[in-house]
């Protein structure tokens, strides 16, 4: 079964077959950016898949050539508390949770994989971190997450200077659990969730609870220090520019 998860702007589909659901970005003429109305549509289809009792893995995966831009900064109604919830529902998420990252993840599209489990990737899938260049700190936890994942040096290289990740690298750095050609990504990503479905779901859910007992109380700390410096710095000459000169293209 398929349902849009309506907003009116926002494009997410929500799908089941046997123990996994997959939330599909679908807004394809902004690569998959987050407004508003996008963060509470995919936070809306992981609290469902959340209380779904068969549901036992979770997908998350993307329409078009980009997994997603970021937060869509031509939002004409941000709410920052949209993201809030968003990030907040997904950091603590208690399934096991695998991205599929067909093309661009930017942003928050990067970002948010700290908080997936497993992430496999295309070969077409390129990572940035763009903070710095627009005046700004990282956000939701990558402080702490992405150099759990990926080591501290390739973290903190891919921070500071905002420059492109190709899949190979993310793969050796530990971001990325898997490559694969690209019309093999969906057939890559289903297979691996339903291994994980198939468990025993009392050894998901304990093994689960264990993962976020390591992990969630540090990333939630770090997210609260970021957001303290992103709140300070979005009114910063810095992040002012920088958003002046991509809006003037």
């Amino acid at each position: 079964m398929t349902d849009t998860l309506p907003t009116a702007t926002a494009g997410v589909h929500y799908d089941q077959d046997g123990g996994v659901a997959t939330v599909t970005l679908d807004r394809e003429s902004a690569l998959n950016a987050f407004d508003a109305a996008q963060y509470d549509a995919t936070h809306a289809a992981l609290g469902r898949a959340a209380d779904t009792e068969s549901v036992r893995c979770v997908l998350i995966a993307a329409r078009g050539r980009a997994f997603s831009a970021g937060s869509d900064l031509q939002d004409e109604s941000p709410d920052p508390d949209a993201y809030e919830r968003f990030i907040s529902r997904l950091e603590g998420f208690p399934k096991p949770v695998v991205a599929a990252v067909n093309g661009l993840a930017v942003g928050i599209g990067a970002t948010l994989l700290g908080h997936c489990d497993v992430v496999i990737a295309s070969t077409e899938a390129r990572f940035k971190l763009p903070f710095a260049a627009i005046g700004l700190v990282p956000e939701a936890g990558s402080t702490v997450t992405l150099p759990a994942a990926m080591g501290p040096q390739a973290a903190a290289h891919a921070l500071f200077t905002g420059g492109w990740v190709g899949a190979a690298d993310a793969e050796r750095a530990g971001l990325v659990w898997r490559v694969v050609e690209p019309d093999a990504l969906a057939g890559a990503a289903a297979e691996l969730c339903a291994q994980i479905a198939a468990q025993p779901v009392e050894s998901l859910t304990a093994t689960k609870e264990l993962l976020l007992a390591a992990r969630l109380p540090a990333a939630r700390a770090a997210r609260e220090r970021e957001e303290a410096e992103f709140t300070r710095m979005l009114a910063g000459e810095a992040h002012r520019r920088a958003l002046e000169q991509f809006r003037a293209g």
